[in-house]
Formats: C-alpha cells, sequence, structure tokens
C-alpha cells in the first residue's frame, strides 16, 4: 500500500471567492456593491480562478522530482531500483531506523542491539545490557571526581552477554575499545563518551530460618541460596528478570519475602544485610630487594585501621610482604620504589 502523500492545499474557486468577499468590509468599507457585474468582484474571481490552478499544481508533484528529493536522504550514490512507492517506504524505514547516538535511550539500543548484529561482537563479544549515565565521567578512577557533574561526557555501563556462571566477569579491553568505535562514529560531535564495566557491589545476607516439620537442613539453604542469588543476578535477576537495576537499593523487605517463600520454611526472623566493601591487594613481588611505598588517602583502611591525618600516608610493604587495602573515600594515588636497606 503506498503512502499517502499530504494534500499541502485543498481550497476551491468558490471558497477563495468567499473568503476574499469577507475580507471587504474590512479592508474596505466604501465598497459596497458586491455583485457579479461589478469590476472589482470579477478581478477577485479571476485571481481565484489563477489561485486555484497555482494549488492544483503544487499537490502535483511530479515523479522526477520525488526521485531527486529521494536521492538527497538516501545520499548521492542511491540510484531508483524499481517502483517509486517502494523507494518512498523503504527511504522512511531507513529514516526512522536509530543510528545516531544522541540520547541516553540511543546509547542503550545501540550497544545491546546494533552492536550485537556486527561482525566484530562474533569474536569480541556481545553485550546483554547497558546503563548509560549522562554528565559523568565514569572512566576516571577517583571516586570523588566522579561524582562531578561533567558536561558533555556520557558514561555507558555495559554488561557483556555469557554464561550464568560468568556473569560478574569484566567485559574484556578489546570488547569496550571495539564499543568505543562503534559509538564514536555515531555520537555528537560535541559528546565525550566512554564504555566502562560494571563495578559490583558485594553483599552478605544472614538470616533465620524456621523450618516446617519434615523440611531438610542442607535442602532448604540450597534453595535460599540459590533464589537470592537469582533475584540479584545481573542478567536476569530484579523483578521483571530482566537483570538487577543498575544502582538499585536492596530492601530488607524484599528478602524477607523471598526467604519465606522457599520450600519448607515455616516463617523468617533476623534478617541482616552487610555490605562487603571493596578491597584492593598489593604485593611486593616486582622488584627483590627492595621496598615498595604507597600514597593512600584520608578514609583509606589499611587493616582494621583507618587513616585519620589532614595529609596522604606513605605505607611501605616489606620485600614479597602482603597488605589489603579497603578502599573508602579515596583510592591508592601512586605507588614508587624505594631503595632497599
Amino acid at each position: 500500500m503506498p503512502l499517502p502523500l499530504p494534500n499541502l492545499d485543498n481550497r476551491t474557486y468558490a471558497e477563495l471567492v468567499e473568503k476574499a468577499r469577507a475580507l471587504i468590509p474590512v479592508e474596505y468599507p466604501e465598497w459596497t456593491d458586491h455583485n457579479p457585474t461589478d469590476t472589482g468582484i470579477i478581478l477577485i474571481e479571476l485571481l481565484a480562478w489563477l489561485t486555484e490552478m497555482v494549488i492544483y499544481r503544487v499537490n502535483q508533484v511530479p515523479d522526477k522530482n520525488i526521485e531527486t528529493f529521494l536521492k538527497l536522504l538516501n545520499g548521492p550514490e542511491w540510484a531508483l531500483e524499481g517502483d517509486l512507492q517502494g523507494a518512498i517506504r523503504q527511504t522512511v524505514v531507513d529514516l526512522r531506523k536509530r543510528y545516531r547516538a544522541v540520547t541516553c535511550e540511543d546509547f542503550e539500543r545501540l550497544a545491546t542491539e546494533d552492536w550485537n548484529e556486527t561482525e566484530q561482537s562474533k569474536y569480541l563479544g556481545k553485550i546483554k545490557r547497558a546503563r548509560c549515565v549522562p554528565e559523568r565521567n565514569l572512566a576516571i578512577k577517583n571516586l570523588n571526581k566522579r561524582a562531578v557533574r561533567a558536561p558533555g561526557h556520557i558514561s555507558l555501563v555495559v554488561i557483556p552477554d555469557g554464561p550464568d556462571a560468568e556473569f560478574n566477569r569484566p567485559p574484556s579491553r578489546e570488547l569496550l575499545a571495539g564499543l568505543w568505535e562503534f559509538l564514536d562514529e555515531r555520537r555528537l560531535l560535541t559528546t565525550c563518551h566512554h564504555v566502562i564495566g560494571p563495578e559490583y557491589q558485594r553483599v552478605q545476607i544472614g538470616a533465620q530460618l524456621f523450618l516446617e516439620q519434615g523440611a531438610g537442613t542442607e535442602e532448604v539453604r540450597r534453595r535460599a541460596s540459590e533464589i537470592l542469588g537469582n533475584f540479584f543476578h545481573p542478567l536476569k535477576g530484579g523483578a521483571e528478570g530482566e537483570g538487577w537495576p543498575f544502582g538499585r537499593s536492596v530492601y530488607i523487605s524484599e528478602i524477607y519475602e523471598l526467604l519465606d517463600g522457599v520450600p519448607g520454611v515455616d516463617y523468617v526472623e533476623s534478617v541482616k544485610l552487610y555490605a562487603i566493601p571493596r578491597t584492593v591487594q598489593i604485593r611486593n613481588d616486582l622488584s627483590p630487594g627492595k621496598n615498595i611505598g604507597v600514597r593512600v588517602g584520608v578514609n583509606t583502611y589499611l587493616g582494621s585501621e583507618v587513616l585519620q591525618q589532614n595529609i596522604s600516608e606513605r605505607v611501605i610493604l616489606q620485600e614479597h610482604q602482603l597488605v589489603e587495602i579497603e578502599v573508602g573515600e579515596l583510592a591508592i594515588k601512586e605507588a614508587w620504589e624505594n631503595g632497599g636497606e
């Protein structure tokens, strides 16, 4: 079915004459003779007749003009193949197809749909989920700077597709670089985009489960762990089963509801939820015979102690010594070598 072209002007001869007659008392009140024999009325009817012919020509766009316009939309290499109406339909479909990355929705759709249809995705990997964060540069390591508004920047957090057992596997550098180049051709000139992997917040859940008579302890524990794991799964978790929402809070009431629905559980008490802080490990095994110095910031944990100084503190690691640093407000700033004693 051909696409209907708009009617640019549908006024008729009679409507044009009537409109002109209605303007006479407003524009020239002294003109009182509106009979068809009046010279002015004859002139109005002549102009209305000419105008009606022009209107008819406006709505009759030649096929050659339409073909030229389609070439402007499709590019200089385009040539008409087949019937004109089919070419019009295909051009409209192509124009409605998402290509440019302008809004956050554009970036997310291009990453999870268009990218997955490219040849690169076959060997670099496909994207299962994506979340665009506007006016933020999440590629920098400093947590304080991440929270600062960055006009012109957008950060795209992506989760690669893969087996459930590897859901927490970070996307490869090659995948992030390939997706960045894919979006770079489609972004606005003034947009600076960053493609990064997710940072998972580990949590620990504890609860007292009171079982029904005859229920097996180990089986109930296994089912409870499985249900909780599926609910918080980044690819298939959440209420909709489409993955745990990015940045969503965890509510204890939801955990009560999930555990209460486990087969064999009578009721639930004392649900505890703990956030496990991210940690980094540093081992001095790169330069035998030398020490490694690490500069950390205020509110950074070193083991069980918290740095409260207003200035950065240097921590010297002896040869082959391992220290686990819990990242607080400020992460590690720099590392350097010190000569061994």
